[in-house]
Order: C-alpha cells, then sequence, then structure tokens
C-alpha cells in the first residue's frame, strides 16, 4: 500500500522542507508579482496582444515577441 503524503512528509526530511518551503507564505512564487509586472511592461512595449505569443526573455536579458508554443517548449525553468 501507498504512504500517505502525510507519511512521507514525516520520513523524508528533503521533501518535508521542500514541502514547508513551497507552502510558506511567499512560497517558491515570491516573485510572481514582479515578474508579472516586468513581463505585461514588456509585452505592451512590444505590442503584443495575442494570446499566442510571449514576450520571451533572452540571454542577454533583452525581450523579444516570440511564439508561445516556441519560447515553452525550450523548457525554460525545467531544463537542468
Amino acid at each position: 500500500m501507498a504512504k500517505s503524503s502525510t507519511e512521507t512528509y514525516r520520513t523524508n526530511p528533503t521533501s518535508r522542507a521542500k514541502h514547508v518551503r513551497d507552502n510558506s507564505p511567499g512560497g517558491k512564487y515570491a516573485h510572481s508579482k514582479a515578474y508579472k509586472r516586468k513581463h505585461a511592461k514588456m509585452r505592451s512595449k512590444l505590442k503584443i496582444s495575442s494570446s499566442k505569443v510571449d514576450a520571451s526573455k533572452q540571454p542577454d536579458g533583452s525581450y523579444k515577441a516570440e511564439s508561445r508554443k516556441t519560447n515553452r517548449g525550450r523548457g525554460g525553468g525545467q531544463r537542468k
């Protein structure tokens, strides 16, 4: 029988620490408001109104209008 999430967090200190971090105020979304403001500003500057286009951040720190499929398909934050 599979362990419940409670049992897992009790017995695995690493998982428990991440769980606490993610569910605390701020947590993993602490940067969200500033991030959203910055991207909204860049979307406006790039005159992007379509939901199928992202304001894609480039390695040099600039932004460009890019297909959402291309931008998100690259992996972004999930890429190691």
